[in-house]
Formats: structure tokens, C-alpha cells, sequence
């Protein structure tokens, strides 16, 4: 495809197509998504159908011919063609012009000119066949596109060359029609350039998961592909070696590299039961890791979903363009005709077939329809090697609108894990404090709220033996409530905030209470839990303000942003956390709450259960990687890095993209504006309307391109 009018053309075409539920077509990708009923059409059908626009085709896992060598070695041959005619045109011209005309001079002159003739045809045959054959096909649909605008120019400057030299008399337009194919096909090539270098993040994250692993048995390691890997096979990563797969580490301690996937290049220690990640670096360690996910089913698999995704979810500016753009192509036709009867008119036929070529080139809307995709497509890999993925690009240009950002606290704006300061227990249906903490962890081991981790933590080191509850319920911003299998508990355990006691009809003895608010004083966060009728116990957390977190806060305000922090936390806590952060802290929200403070243009950024509706709510919803899988699929935004200052880098992408964005719109714009008046006043010839279409469209690319020098988050 040569632009993204071209795009719209085969996605429109294989929608019509019988048996077709859905098609999408991206241009950057030069791919086609389509969603088909086998039993009505097939491959073979919907590729016939594309060819039939006069373009090619080809399946995923076919190996498609190397287009990009086959074409350069094309346009180089086409290059020498079209430079031997320029200069032979010059002659002709300034022969003309200088008065250098002689009758013993015309025989020459007459043989230059069919050697015009001779190598303009391989001009268009090499470079022009596919152009040509696509621009018969959209005209003959009724879907005029670009490549109807350069097939009407081209063949009306070819054809009434011939009709001149075959008369004997007139001017010669052979330059002007290969130096118009020439042009179009060098932008072309520097958008499939381009394109190579827009896929980059999604291809250099595939290319280094390994093809192959070291399978650890009893017999002997043997190496096996990654195809034949399953969740629980026990695995050998040699020091130097990447991972090829999520798992945990069963034995081994060392250093690991991360940066393929947090953008982060500092190294991190890993030793036995830590988790790993398919694609890092193991940097000195001998590890054995037993696979928790394979494949598509990594982080790095779920990545490049992610990104793959992004480039078919196409923008509201994306989509109002593209309508633009589809109205531009018939719109440059029809100005083109008045062209021709005003100047047909005024001037001759010749005249006006010239002015209305002038108007037909200077009017393709290629730089228009560039103007957007690639510019919001390579901010979207730049994310992604700073370690934020974006699922889609109107998450872009939303997170630029966006003037208010809203925090969740506990594991966001705060360090993670969090550590259990101490434990008070009632000993009521249990007979001492290690009791206590078993029932509780093992009811927490099923969550995955930080706080239960950090519990279920210091149960382990109490080397604590855990059993598996008969039923398990979460209740958002309250807490949990279970049953174990043990006679001792006949009613539902319940473990969280002190609502939670309160709504499960559970005492709260006066020591407890006391103990419980001398901890909140001193700035701990208070875990009830209770049954049979009272509240049993309580623990206290600690938790630490993450190292960067005041100073991203700065930053963003220093960006204009309104800030606050919307917490489950008691009230008392949010005042204490409010008065430290300088910024509001909204407090004791339950996530329903959490969605009614969420405002117009407000970003949310979260990483547990109770943060998934206001993610889902707000206008760009941003997932700590490490939270719950319920905030990252809520999310639109997913931060692989664990740092925060990569919140307002995210925001200078965003403005800097949009910029950009609006920066190519305005050129191209008033690039037709101001062309198409010069044209239908014939103040342009048709080689320089020409040059004027493809310095456009090479302009848009190279600003787009300029997303590439968009420096990466720094450590």
C-alpha cells in the first residue's frame, strides 16, 4: 500500500466481500485483520480480492517475496530512466527557449524524443505497473483514491505526449509523467523505511525470547523448542543466557537484566522463589526455574499483544482523518474538471489538461493521511522502551487532554511489600497468637491485595503452615470473608477495615480498639479480623513512601496538573498522608466512591482490585505492573517500570506527540490549500506539483520520524 487511503480502499473492499463479518487494515502494519465465515469464503478468495485492487496478498506464514530489495533495485533502474529524460527535455526545452532551433538540428531532435518515449516505458512498467493497475481497478469501483489521481496524471501526460510526437507537433510531457511516478515511488520507499523502523519495539521484543530451552529430567538435561514447553516443567538458564519463559526461581541466586521489559537497565537480584520473566537476562546466576507461563501467555507474549492491539485501534483524530482524507480524492477530481473547462476555455485543450494535472497532483491527500498514524504509532513503541504500554493510541491523545490525576495510595504512591510492625490477638476460638495468624494468612493467602501478601509474608517466616479456605470472597475497599475447613470456625471469618467488623455484626473489644488506634497514630495501617460474633485481632503495617514519589508529584504539578490521592484508608491516615504529601488526600473511599471523585479529563493511577472501576472510569486509567490483573486489563495504560517519574514523562510524549500531530495537519492542510489555488490559477506546472506532492509527504514522514529522537526516560 502506498498511503493510507490506500488502506481504507482494500478495508472497505473486503467488508463488501460475501462471507466477511469485519476487516481491518493498518497501514503502518501493511496487514489486514479480517474476521470471516469459512463455510461462505476463504484465504484464497479474500486475497484474490485484494490483488484484484492491484495489490498483493500473502498469509502470515507464507514467506513473502523480499518486496523492499526487489523494489530499491527498481527504483534505482527507474531513477536512471527518468534522469536520462529530464536532461534530454532540458535540451529540447532550451533549445526552444534560447532560439538554438535549426532544420539541420530537428533530425536529432526527433530521435531524442523517441528515446523519450523509449525509456519513459520501462519507467512505467518497473516503478508505475503496480500504481496504474491499482488506480484502474479503484476507478473501475467507483473508490477513487491516490492512486486514481497519479493514473489520470500519469497517462494523461504519457498520452498526449504520444499524440504530439506522433503529429509532428507540440510539447512533450514524457519527463513529466516518469518524474511523477519516480517521486511517488522514492516517498514510497522512505515510508516503507519508515514503517521498518516503527516496528522495531514489537520485533525486538519477540526476536529475543529463545527458540529453545534446557529441559531439566531425571535421566539428563536435554534442550527441547519452546513449542514443546508447559506450565510446571522445571528448566536449566545458564549465566548469559535470557529466559525463556514466566516462571519461579526453584534454585539459584543472582543478578537478572530486566530492561527488555521495564525499559530499566539497572540489574536485579533474583534468588530462589523469586519470579523471572521470559526474555530477561540471567547476567551470573545458575538457575533453575520451574514455568508458570509459556509463549503468548508470558509478559512478554501479553506485551506484545498489547502492542500489536495498539495498532489496530485506531484514534477518534485517526478516524475523523481518514473520513477527511476519503472525501479529498473525489473532491480533487472534480476541481480538476473545472480546471480543465475554465483553462479549455481560456487557453486551449492542451492548456487545460495541463492546469487540471497541476490540480489532480498537488491535490492527493497522502500527506494528510499520514499526517496522524505514524506519528502516534512511533510514540507508542517510544512508551514502550521506557517501559509503559499503552493499549491504544487514543490513550495518547487523551492523556494530552488530560488536566487532573488522581492516586491510590497503598502500593502506588507507596513502597511495596509492606511489612507486618506487629499483632494483637484476643485468643478467643484459638489458643495463641500463632493460631491467630493462621487463620488470617490462610484466608489471605487467597488475595491479592498488597496488604494480604505482606501478612501471608510473615506468616511464611514464622514458618506458619497454611490451610485452604472452603469458600473465599472479596468485598472491595472492606476486606475478605471465608470459611476454613477446621470445627473451630463455625460462622464466616471475616479479616479487614473496621467497617467490615461492623457490617458483620463483630464486637470490637476496648483493648483491641485502643491498641488499634495507637497504631494508626503512630501512622500504621490496621487489619482487623474476627468471627463468631467479636473481633479476635488485629495487625499492624507498615508502610514507606516510595523514593521518587514526592518528587514525581512535583513534576507533575510543575506540568499544570491537579493532583490527588483517593485511599480506602481511615480518615485519620488519609489527614496524616495529606499533611506529608502536601496534595489532598480523599479518605475511607469505597470503590464506588472512588468513581464519583473521578472527574472530566482526570487520569487514575492504581494497582489493586478496588482501583479497577475508577481506572475503567477515568478518562486514561494507569496500572502499576505489579497490582492485580483486575487494574492492568482495567487499565489503559500499564507502567512495566516500577518507577513513577515515568507518569510525567508520559505526559510530555503525550503533549509532544500531539504537537506533532497538529504540526503535520496544519501543513498539510494548508499545503492543499495554497496548492490547489496555485494550480487552478496554472501558476504550476505539473513536474513541480509534482515535487510539491512528495516534498509533503516526505515532510510529514520526517516530522513523524522525529518521535524517534524523543529522549527515553532516564534512571
Amino acid at each position: 500500500m502506498w498511503c493510507p487511503s490506500c488502506a481504507w480502499l482494500v478495508g472497505e473492499q473486503l467488508k463488501r466481500a460475501k462471507g466477511v463479518v469485519n476487516a481491518e487494515v493498518s497501514f503502518i502494519q501493511g496487514q489486514a485483520n479480517i474476521a470471516f465465515d469459512p463455510e461462505i469464503t476463504n484465504h484464497k478468495l479474500l486475497k484474490k480480492r485484494v490483488r484484484s485492487l492491484g495489490y498483493k496478498a500473502t498469509l502470515p506464514d507464507e514467506k513473502p517475496h523480499d518486496e523492499e530489495e526487489s523494489f530499491y533495485t527498481r527504483l534505482l533502474i527507474g531513477g536512471v530512466m527518468v534522469l536520462h529524460d529530464m536532461i534530454v527535455g532540458a535540451g529540447i526545452y532550451a533549445r526552444e527557449i534560447f532560439g538554438w532551433a535549426t532544420p539541420e538540428s530537428q533530425p536529432l531532435v526527433d530521435f531524442f524524443q523517441v528515446m523519450m518515449l523509449v525509456t519513459s516505458i520501462p519507467v512505467l512498467l518497473l516503478l508505475g505497473l503496480p500504481i496504474l493497475r491499482a488506480g484502474f481497478a479503484s476507478l473501475l469501483r467507483g473508490q477513487p483514491n491516490l492512486h486514481t489521481l497519479i493514473t489520470i496524471g500519469t497517462f494523461s501526460a504519457f498520452g498526449l505526449s504520444v499524440y504530439h510526437l506522433v503529429i509532428g507537433r507540440g510539447g512533450l510531457y514524457f519527463d513529466t509523467a516518469t518524474m511523477l511516478i519516480f517521486l511517488v515511488s522514492v516517498g514510497r520507499w522512505l515510508e516503507m523505511q519508515a514503517h521498518k523502523s516503527s516496528a522495531k519495539a514489537v520485533m525486538k521484543l519477540l526476536e529475543q525470547i529463545p527458540n529453545t530451552a534446557t529441559l531439566v529430567t531425571s535421566e539428563a538435561d536435554r534442550e527441547v523448542s519452546v513449542t514443546e514447553l508447559k506450565p510446571g516443567m522445571r528448566l536449566r538458564v545458564r549465566p548469559g543466557a535470557r529466559f525463556p519463559v514466566d516462571g519461579l526461581l526453584a534454585a539459584g541466586e543472582g543478578d537478572v537484566d530486566e530492561s527488555l521489559l521495564t525499559g530499566e537497565p539497572k540489574p536485579v537480584s533474583r534468588k530462589e522463589g523469586d519470579a523471572v520473566k521470559a526474555g530477561t537476562i540471567n547476567l551470573d546466576g545458575g538457575f533453575e526455574v520451574i514455568a508458570t507461563a509459556v509463549g503468548e501467555s508470558t509478559t512478554a507474549g501479553q506485551i506484545g499483544r498489547l502492542l500489536h492491539e495498539a495498532q489496530w485501534a485506531r484514534s477518534p483524530l485517526e478516524r475523523l482523518v481518514d473520513k477527511l482524507a476519503a472525501w479529498m480524492t473525489p473532491a480533487a477530481l472534480a476541481l480538476a474538471t473545472i480546471a480543465f473547462l475554465i483553462w479549455n476555455y481560456l487557453a486551449g485543450f492542451e492548456q487545460g489538461l495541463l492546469v487540471a494535472l497541476s490540480v489532480l497532483l498537488i491535490a492527493c491527500p497522502c500527506a494528510l493521511g499520514l499526517a496522524t498514524p505514524l506519528t502516534l504509532w512511533l510514540s507508542l513503541e517510544r512508551a514502550a522502551e521506557s517501559g509503559a504500554i499503552l493499549r491504544s493510541a487514543a490513550s495518547l491523545e487523551r492523556l494530552a487532554k488530560v488536566v487532573r490525576v488522581f492516586f491510590d495510595k497503598t502500593g502506588t504512591l507507596t513502597q511495596l511489600p509492606m511489612k507486618v510492625q506487629t499483632v494483637v490477638s484476643k485468643r478467643l476460638s484459638v489458643n495463641s497468637d500463632k493460631a491467630f495468624l493462621q487463620t488470617i494468612a490462610s484466608v489471605e493467602n487467597e488475595s491479592e491485595h498488597p496488604l494480604a501478601k505482606a501478612i501471608v509474608e510473615y506468616a511464611k517466616l514464622q514458618n506458619i503452615e497454611l490451610i485452604k479456605p472452603t469458600s473465599f470472597k472479596a468485598l472491595p475497599a472492606l476486606g475478605v470473608v471465608a470459611q476454613l475447613p477446621i470445627t473451630n470456625y463455625q460462622s464466616p471469618i471475616h479479616i479487614g477495615s473496621e467497617r467490615l467488623m461492623s457490617a458483620g455484626g463483630l464486637e470490637m473489644p476496648e483493648d483491641i480498639r485502643q491498641q488499634a488506634e495507637a497504631w494508626k497514630e503512630a501512622g500504621l495501617v490496621v487489619v482487623y479480623a474476627g468471627w463468631e460474633g467479636r473481633v479476635a485481632g488485629a495487625v499492624g503495617l507498615g508502610e514507606s513512601i516510595r523514593a521518587e514519589a514526592k518528587e514525581t508529584l512535583s513534576q507533575l504539578q510543575s506540568r499544570g496538573l491537579e493532583l490527588a490521592v483517593l485511599t480506602g484508608d481511615e480518615t485519620r491516615a488519609g489527614e496524616r498522608w495529606q499533611n506529608f504529601l502536601g496534595i489532598p488526600v480523599y479518605a475511607a473511599l469505597t470503590p464506588d466512591e472512588k468513581i464519583k471523585r473521578i472527574a472530566e479529563n482526570a487520569a487514575m493511577v492504581g494497582d489493586g482490585i478496588n482501583d479497577g472501576p475508577a481506572l475503567a472510569a477515568s478518562t486514561v486509567g494507569l496500572a502499576m505492573n505489579h497490582g492485580t490483573d483486575v487494574a492492568r486489563t482495567a487499565a489503559d495504560i500499564v507502567l512495566m517500570r516500577d518507577d513513577l517519574r515515568i507518569i510525567p514523562w508520559l505526559f510530555d510524549l503525550s503533549r509532544e506527540a500531539m504537537k506533532r500531530v497538529r504540526q503535520n495537519l496544519g501543513w498539510a492542510v494548508v499545503y492543499n490549500l495554497v496548492g490547489v489555488g496555485l494550480a487552478m490559477a496554472g501558476l504550476l506546472q505539473p513536474v513541480f506539483a509534482a515535487f510539491a506532492m512528495v516534498a509533503s509527504s516526505i515532510f510529514v514522514t520526517s516530522n513523524a520520524m522525529r518521535m524517534n529522537k524523543f529522549p527515553l526516560l532516564k534512571n
